[in-house]
């Protein structure tokens, strides 16, 4: 009966088919069809077989143009009607006829557009789609970056879609992999706010990396080209190729990163005796790290008939060498600000890490429009080993050496992934699409440690001095959802079951860690249009955050000679709820509230050792966590030349965190506002010089037991594309003056301490890119992400 009400018209799709001719009615071969909507944005695309006919499937009621190519010559474009299956008869190219490009180029499409379950950003003919993909990220509407971390509407773990299909990227080489690839091949980024039920309940919202599509035969490639200047210089050199045939697509990425990058860091902690503050220790350090990077990829899809595709691919991040060095000063002294001591760390780390995947895909359309039945499964191998050579001297207040404190750590983890999963898609009625599936993940982790040569006199020193900790997952999942597109109305609604097993072996100790839980994953997605320029919608998830595996790790990590991070095997993972009502008028203009409560979310806290005179990064779960507010937003085409975007939003946070040496529970809680504010110019009169102007403004704001101060960046953006469009080069200078830093406090109960981050935030980048081949078609360049990969 559900699926009756929702079947009542629309989204029915009919089959095109039709011949290329050239003057002499004779076929040509391999010649390039397009189809376009009315406002010229490419619909569909093929090329002729050898008989000179041609297929477009699943094309939607409506009106197009369509129009043959053949080397330099195109044929006049006709315009159809699409309201059943169509034979459109002959296409005829002769020498004479005028170039499509000039029909193709009319068209801007809105820089960002508000759909029922995620927000479009498009950026294809914009200043930033010379950057790197990380840098665009960063100016995407919803999406906030913060020391290296992304974040959509306050929510982390945030998972890496390209195309549709979730890459693999751990968590740690998201800003690495990504600021090596070129947004040049990226049409969109959309910001999925309510994530499809086929995906997992694991790795919180999504960003899908939309790369232009090869929708006619040819081939075309570039080179490009990056330079950054900050305190050190970086440097970028890539090149990509794509090739489309009758029945095969291939495409083949490789780029190198040469970076050194330095970031700034301020630690003060007031330590306490017998409750009264006692010492001031000031911690001064530089980071300095140096990292050389290749990524490469390669993708082989065959097509023996119009009914199967075989796709096999392969993505690999190495990372053969990086040197990170830590040097530190530390200050000690009373409340008057007399010195009483001070200790000198170097902080010498060399780590190599090697992530490579490969993966099989094979999809079956019945005959049966729309439905399909598809099948992929992945192994993906990440290896990751450390030295780290921590030497400390300690001084009086004369500057004399006192003591020393040497030690070396040795560690690696060695992580294999496996998935399988099987899905079936079928449309029932007109309107409406059901879907389900089924999945298997399996995770095995290894992780290792050595360390020797520290000094164990130090109360509240114990690191593990050798010791290997060993953890197993197995997920299993199903799933169905149901969409609907009908009049007024649209509906996405889906439910997952997830059942995950997990253990952990510590082989210093005596016990395993295990855990089973159970949890159901669903999903609602509604908008109707109340009328012309009026329209609500509502969105609800719920959806769960695992451990990533580093924090599972029990080691201690030496950071300095007075702070150590600490991972917890005993972490629980977190489950949210989320709810949010929106209205919008004349798709300008939008006003939304939501509502978010968080259950053992997990953060890595620092606190003080007032015994020991320690800072302890440990990774603990927090409380029960809300959040609610508004937004306010302004998309609008102020002029056909200036774009600009607005965003506000008002929110109270409030973060129930459990001190470490009482086990009180405690809260942090604040009101606190965001500004954005882009503005997208296209400028002279072959629209051939384009600028990007972006402000971002964060209020004070708390996470767990720490509170942030206010911090903003101003960005510029310049691409001018030269050489008839085949080149383009770009100048931008982000973070303008240099306000991107973030400071933090924690004062509560026995807890004085502050830091302060400084990363390298003001930066000019220089960037050249060249196309060649057929430059007209577009790419078909593609990425995958296993769910599981992210908490590497």
């Amino acid at each position: 009966m559900f699926v009756f009400l929702f079947s009542l018209v629309n989204a029915q799709e009919f089959t095109i088919q039709g011949k290329v001719l050239d003057h002499e009615q004779k076929p040509l071969v391999f010649a390039n069809v397009l189809l376009q909507t009315m406002d010229t944005v490419l619909a569909k695309g093929t090329a002729t077989d050898n008989n000179g006919s041609f297929v477009l499937e699943n094309i939607k009621k409506g009106k197009y143009l369509i129009s043959a190519s053949y080397i330099e010559n195109v044929s006049q474009i006709k315009t159809i009607t699409i309201a059943a299956d169509l034979n459109i008869g002959s296409l005829i190219i002769a020498q004479d006829a005028q170039e499509l490009e000039e029909v193709t180029l009319t068209y801007k499409k809105p820089t960002i557009e508000q759909k029922v379950d995620r927000i479009v950003f498009n950026i294809k003919n914009t200043a930033l789609s010379d950057n790197d993909i990380w840098s665009v990220l960063k100016r995407t509407p919803s999406v906030v970056v913060v020391k290296d971390q992304l974040t959509i509407k306050g929510q982390s773990n945030v998972g890496i879609l390209i195309n549709g299909r979730r890459v693999n990227i751990p968590e740690n080489d998201v800003v690495n992999l990504l600021s090596g690839s070129s947004a040049s091949n990226v049409e969109a980024i959309e910001v999925i706010t309510n994530p499809p039920a086929k995906y997992s309940a694991e790795g919180g919202l999504l960003i899908n990396i939309k790369m232009k599509n090869n929708l006619i035969a040819g081939y075309n490639g570039a080179v490009y080209n990056s330079y950054t200047q900050g305190i050190f210089p970086k440097h970028t050199l890539g090149t990509d190729h794509f090739f489309k045939g009758k029945k095969t697509d291939f495409s083949l990425a490789y780029s190198f990163r040469d970076n050194k990058d330095i970031t700034r860091y301020t630690d003060v902690a007031n330590f306490f005796e017998n409750g009264t503050i006692t010492e001031k220790w000031t911690a001064e350090q530089d980071a300095t790290t140096n990292r050389k990077q290749h990524n490469v990829s390669a993708f082989f899809d065959y097509t023996p008939n119009e009914r199967n595709t075989i796709s096999v691919s392969t993505i690999n991040a190495l990372t053969p060498s990086v040197n990170r060095f830590y040097d530190s000063e530390t200050l000690i002294t009373d409340l008057n600000g007399n010195l009483n001591s001070s200790f000198e760390t170097t902080n010498d780390s060399d780590y190599d890490v090697y992530n490579t995947a490969i993966y099989f895909d094979w999809v079956h359309r019945f005959k049966k429009k729309g439905a399909e039945l598809s099948f992929n499964t992945h192994y993906t191998y990440y290896d990751y080993d450390r030295v780290q050579n921590l030497e400390t001297d300690f001084f009086d207040v004369n500057r004399t050496l006192t003591g020393e404190n040497d030690f070396t750590t040795m560690s690696g983890q060695k992580t294999g992934l496996f998935s399988i999963q099987v899905d079936y898609a079928t449309p029932f009625g007109a309107s409406t699409k059901f879907e389900t599936g089924l999945r298997y993940a399996g995770i095995n982790s290894e992780n290792d440690i050595s360390q020797e040569g520290f000094d164990r006199s130090q109360p509240g020193i114990d690191p593990t001095e050798a010791g290997t900790f060993s953890y197993d997952e197995d997920i299993s999942a199903a799933y169905v959802s149901l969409s609907n597109d009908w009049n007024k109305w649209k509906l996405k609604f889906g439910l997952r079951a997830e059942y995950t097993e997990t253990v952990g072996d510590l082989d210093t100790e005596p016990t395993v860690t295990k855990n089973t839980y159970f949890e159901l994953f669903p999903s609602l997605s509604v908008s109707h249009e109340l009328a012309e320029k009026h329209s609500i919608n509502l969105n609800y998830y719920r959806r769960i955050t695992r451990p990533r595996y580093n924090r599972l790790n029990p080691f201690q990590y030496f950071q300095t000679n007075n702070s150590v991070i600490e991972g917890n095997p005993d972490l629980l993972p977190s489950t949210r709820n989320y709810i949010a009502l929106g209205y919008t008028f004349d798709k300008d203009y939008r006003l939304e509230f939501y509502f978010t409560e968080r259950k053992n979310q997990y953060l890595q806290q620092v606190f003080q050792d007032n015994e020991s005179n320690f800072l302890r990064f440990i990774s603990t779960n927090l409380g029960l966590n809300t959040s609610y507010g508004g937004d306010i937003s302004i998309n609008k085409n102020v002029t056909d030349f200036w774009d600009t975007y607005l965003l506000f939003a008002y929110f109270y946070r409030e973060s129930r965190f459990t001190d470490l040496d009482t086990g009180t529970e405690l809260t942090n809680d604040i009101w606190t506002a965001r500004l954005r504010f882009n503005n997208s110019f296209t400028l002279l009169k072959d629209k051939s010089l384009f600028a990007d102007l972006t402000l971002d403004y964060f209020s004070p704001t708390v996470s767990g037991n720490s509170r942030q101060k206010s911090y903003n960046e101003t960005g510029l953006a310049f691409r001018k594309t030269i050489w008839d469009k085949k080149a383009s080069i770009s100048l931008a200078i982000r973070d303008i003056f240099n306000r991107g830093k973030l400071f933090n406090t924690r004062r509560y109960l026995n807890q004085d301490n502050t830091s302060s981050f400084r990363a390298e935030n003001r930066l000019l980048v220089l960037g050249f890119r060249y196309s060649f081949g057929n430059t007209k078609i577009k790419n078909n360049k593609k990425r995958k992400r296993v769910e599981e990969r992210g908490r590497i």
